[in-house]
């Protein structure tokens, strides 16, 4: 994450939104009375806001927190998708 006043930010705009898009960068943007804003990709957004869904539910984050010490642990099964075309 990279902290840019304000000024900064303005006047290199569309690198900085390049930077976020194209590198998953996320910016701290400060003014002179230290209020702070962050600029990330949309993709990204909407990945956080996904992921906060998924686990808003106590019963769907402990299935997931499960799953993933199960992936750990190495106690899971491969298995090929069959696709019907």
């Amino acid at each position: 994450m990279q902290a840019v006043l304000y000024s900064h930010a303005r006047n290199n705009l569309r690198q900085i939104i390049d930077e976020a898009c194209d590198n998953f960068e996320e910016f701290v943007i400060s003014t002179k009375d230290d209020k702070q804003a962050v600029l990330l990709s949309y993709e990204e957004y909407e990945a956080m806001k996904e992921t906060l869904y998924l686990l808003s539910s106590r019963k769907n984050r402990e299935r997931l927190l499960d799953a993933v010490e199960e992936i750990e642990r190495g106690d899971y099964t491969v298995r090929e998708l069959e696709i019907d075309e």
